[in-house]
């Protein structure tokens, strides 16, 4: 039974404002260890910690709140001049703040947090003390062991018992400690602290920072209550109440203009169609359609957030690891205010996280690396977010060694990932895009942190997944840039209706880039391939039939030249009906292959909107789909 009973709405409003406020603390500790003489950044962190402390006072947290009170203390003392920051007590603080965010893990499942480690309690008490790092103020971060053992296996390897972990984490107050001296070989050399970075993994400090337990990890189980509150968490929104106030004022003159059109409609049906009443009715209707058009752009308003609710906590994950690297980071975050939908917000978390993380083990180099170039030992990686027209573009710079195409495609050849004859017709960005690759990786060695060739690869998936896409750009010696490019909204999906026969169908706006005649002088037959030249480019050509599975009524008259993130191509069709703002409807009970959905244009009629990167992935007997399946899918909605 939850130790909250009759509080759980207090605890789930302490959890989202305390999480909101510990990660801006997070962020503002980062900020502080470059500049350890700000008082005023100080200052703040003390009164998000003192907010903290008070919530937690409310429900009764008593160790979260011993904890608060103690790491609380070290700010006063910082902000009072009577103590020094240092690296030491900087790892202390974030440990600190790690076991924090622990804490609410234990409060989100009900259950009162157990005690904060024995040896963190104590580090905290040296460090009030001025024991820690006194005569070190200024040390360098240690550097990573260097013969630390190989990472295990992937396969064959036993993993970690997260059963038994999770049973000791949950265990009441005072048998933590215990049980872990239980289960430890007499003699053997105390464990690291869980949230201390300098005994930690890379990988661990990842999912330290990101507040994730252990059994969070793929594959694992976790309480059922903790499953359930997260669908409750993920599935609210903050809306500033600006933007509901519009929606109620636009709420309030829509129905006043159906008042206006019912009363217009009995004045019609009572046989006055005089030129006013007419007049009348198409001034209510064109009002009407304004209303809704406003309407619908301020509850689309409501589902877009701020994208630095998301970049607040990657300074901390960046600073953390490049600390275990023995590298000097500096993570700099631009355009934190630009608005994204919020359905998007989770699945970018981790393709960005992959490439944060790929910028400081891959991208940077080491401070003597650094120096050797002539560059600054500390690097800089930039994270930034703007809008650009109906997209939103997030890009992850760094100032490091760069990349050399040559060198990946080597690489790839040597995986088996392409052959020597896709080798030789490469150019520059499609070898860059040769990271992005299943199983590809530039490291002989697999670590904590990378080697195995998942991460570009989660990247790739789940930005697809988002109908966006992602440019690589490097300079070997300069760095590289990664520009992600993604839809405004996934609610409304600007598309291209084109015909095939008589049958409409809507494709991605954004894959199109221009739309061009098909003279069949200029179409010739390239290895069983149609193809056409288009600016000195040759580029292949699928009729929409083929790739549909339908029989061939009518030459293809006109073409459309579609980029896709790999490749650029021409789509053959019978014609084309314009572009329309498509509000997606989805297929749950039966959707064919190569479709995404559906959407009911301005004239009533509905049209299935295709999945070109699906429709490329069938196979020929899986292309042969009667036209009776695709009149199935729209029956479904009509």
């Amino acid at each position: 039974m939850s130790n909250f009973q009759g509080m759980e709405g207090l605890l789930q409003d302490f959890l989202v404002e305390a999480g909101d406020l510990l990660s801006g603390v997070d962020n503002k500790l980062v900020d502080l260890e470059r500049n350890p003489g700000d008082h005023h950044l100080l200052n703040e962190i003390f009164r998000g910690f003192h907010t903290i402390k008070g919530g937690a006072g409310f429900l009764n947290a008593v160790e979260l709140v011993t904890l608060c009170h103690l790491t609380e203390n070290l700010f006063d003392r910082l902000r009072n001049n009577e103590l020094r920051l240092n690296g030491e007590i900087m790892d202390v603080i974030l440990a600190a703040t790690g076991s924090v965010r622990d804490m609410f893990d234990m409060l989100e499942r009900g259950l009162q947090p157990a005690p904060a480690d024995d040896r963190l309690l104590a580090r905290l008490k040296a460090a009030l003390a001025g024991e820690l790092g006194a005569d070190a103020p200024n040390a360098a971060p240690p550097p990573a062991p260097a013969n630390a053992p190989p990472a295990a296996p992937v396969t064959g390897a036993p993993g970690p018992d997260w059963d038994a972990l999770f049973t000791a984490l949950t265990k009441p107050a005072g048998t933590l400690g215990s049980a872990a001296a239980a289960n430890s070989p007499a003699g053997a050399a105390p464990t690291p602290l869980s949230h201390d970075v300098s005994g930690e993994t890379p990988e661990q400090i990842i999912h330290a920072a990101l507040g994730r337990r252990s059994t969070d990890r793929p594959g694992s189980s976790a309480p059922s209550g903790r499953r359930e509150n997260e669908k409750t968490r993920d599935s609210s929104i903050r809306v500033d109440t600006a933007r509901l106030d519009q929606v109620l004022n636009l709420s309030g003159e829509i129905g006043l203009t159906k008042n206006r059109l019912n009363a217009l409609r009995s004045q019609i049906i009572n046989g006055q169609s005089d030129t006013e009443t007419l007049h009348a009715l198409d001034q209510a209707v064109s009002q009407l359609d304004l209303l809704v058009s406003d309407m619908q752009n301020a509850v689309m308003k409501t589902r877009m957030q701020p994208i630095g609710r998301l970049f607040q906590k990657y300074p901390r994950i960046a600073r953390d690891l490049a600390r275990s690297l023995g590298k000097d980071v500096e993570l700099e975050l631009v355009g934190e205010e630009t608005e994204i939908d919020k359905t998007m917000i989770e699945d970018l978390s981790d393709p960005i996280i992959h490439l944060i993380r790929n910028a400081v083990d891959h991208g940077v180099e080491s401070p003597e690396e650094r120096r050797a170039a002539g560059k600054p030992e500390k690097s800089q990686v930039r994270l930034e977010a703007r809008q650009e027209g109906d997209h939103i573009v997030i890009m992850i710079a760094d100032d490091g060694r760069g990349m050399h195409a040559e060198r990946l495609r080597a690489k790839a050849l040597e995986k088996g990932l392409i052959t020597d004859e896709e080798a030789n017709t490469l150019d520059e960005r499609q070898s860059f895009n040769l990271i992005l690759l299943p199983g590809f990786s530039t490291k002989d060695a697999v670590s904590d942190v990378s080697g195995r060739g998942v991460g570009m690869d989660v990247v790739k998936t789940n930005i697809q997944k988002l109908k966006g896409r992602i440019d690589i750009k490097s300079t070997p010696g300069r760095g590289s840039t990664f520009v992600i490019s993604l839809p405004l909204t996934l609610a409304i999906l600007p598309v291209l209706l084109v015909q095939l026969g008589e049958q409409p169908f809507a494709v991605p706006l954004s894959m199109v880039r221009e739309i061009m005649p098909i003279q069949p002088s200029a179409v010739q037959e390239v290895g069983g391939c149609a193809t056409m030249v288009v600016r000195g480019t040759v580029l292949p050509m699928y009729p929409l039939n083929s790739l549909l599975g339908w029989p061939s009524e009518q030459v293809p008259t006109y073409g459309v030249l579609m980029q896709t993130a790999e490749h650029a191509f021409i789509l053959a069709i019978d014609g084309f009906m314009g572009r329309e703002d498509a509000v997606i409807k989805s297929l749950d009970d039966f959707r064919p292959k190569g479709v995404a959905g559906v959407t009911t244009l301005s004239n009533g009629k509905i049209v299935l909107i295709l999945d070109m990167k699906e429709l490329f992935q069938m196979t020929g007997e899986e292309r042969g789909v009667p036209r009776s399946v695709f009149m199935q899918a729209i029956a479904q909605v009509a």
